[in-house]
């Protein structure tokens, strides 16, 4: 099971200069790869990948089976 480290960080902006929280959360070597000048700013949101996508979240499979209707 591969686990990914997802770190919440900021990074300057590269027109005004200014520091900005990034919106979401990214690998280190993505940050890196991504900007100059970053920092991470708390600790990591671990979550374990599964191989070929087993248990994967799926909105459209129901919860449960359908109530039958009496009719």
């Amino acid at each position: 099971m591969r686990r990914l480290e997802l770190y919440p960080f900021k990074h300057r902006d590269e027109r005004t200069g200014k520091w900005v929280r990034a919106r979401y959360k990214a690998e280190v070597p993505v940050i890196q790869r991504r900007y100059a000048d970053w920092e991470l700013t708390g600790a990591p949101e671990i979550r374990h990948v599964t191989p070929n996508g087993a248990a994967e979240f799926n909105p459209f499979r129901p919860s449960r089976p359908p109530a039958r209707r009496r009719g």
